[in-house]
């Protein structure tokens, strides 16, 4: 009875995991703490994955791409696509137009400005201040089938020196709709909620 019992609980646990995940509508990379390489290569990141690249050569399937420790950024991390997948939040809506620094729980979501083609940003620290954290949130074209137009946020520090920058953490909402910056799931409360539909599916089932 308690060998069921047990593999009743590892099966409504593995259950709640994949509920959990089925129904993620924010995704979370916390704590990634990637570095900025202070150099023109920088580092190119594919926000869906997390995978990153440090080459000249850009990254397949990669969004954003921050260069010289954060000052200059590029959104044509993969090189081999016609438009680009990831639009920053800026001042206004030209491709030069500096990054806005946004505050916590400020929404991202369609009216934020941003522009429409490839472009840089010709100083980051209009609105940074090196070696503090700030988010900048972005727009992001997922690789879903359908195209559908994310909005997230990024928590980074940009240096203005030779230490590397740092992109920490950053979260997208995968259904279109907007985000505040800094809003991450709650797993917790998820998890439990996951478990118990789990559980009670399993009850039925023995019933």
């Amino acid at each position: 009875m308690r060998t069921k019992t047990k593999s009743f609980t590892a099966l409504a646990v593995l259950l709640a995991c994949s509920i959990t995940h089925a129904n993620a509508a924010v995704i979370s990379f916390v704590d990634e703490n990637i570095p900025i390489p202070a150099n023109y290569s920088g580092v190119a990141v594919d926000l869906e994955t997390g995978t990153t690249g440090t080459t000249i050569t850009g990254l397949s399937g990669g969004d954003l791409n921050f260069v010289f420790a954060g000052q200059g950024l590029s959104n044509d991390a993969d090189e081999t696509v016609d438009a680009p997948s990831w639009q920053p939040i800026r001042e206004g809506t030209e491709n030069t137009d500096v990054l806005a620094n946004l505050g916590v729980g400020v929404v991202v979501g369609p009216s934020s400005p941003s522009s429409t083609g490839y472009g840089g940003a010709p100083n980051n620290f209009v609105n940074f201040t090196p070696g503090e954290k700030g988010y900048v949130g972005f727009s992001l074209v997922l690789d879903d089938g359908n195209d559908t137009i994310a909005f997230g946020w990024l928590e980074v520090t940009f240096q203005n020196n030779d230490t590397p920058g740092v992109i920490h953490s950053w979260a997208f909402e995968n259904t279109g709709e907007p985000l505040a910056v800094a809003a991450i799931p709650e797993p917790a409360q998820s998890f439990l909620l996951a478990m118990t539909l789990a559980i009670m599916a399993i009850r039925r089932r023995r019933s």
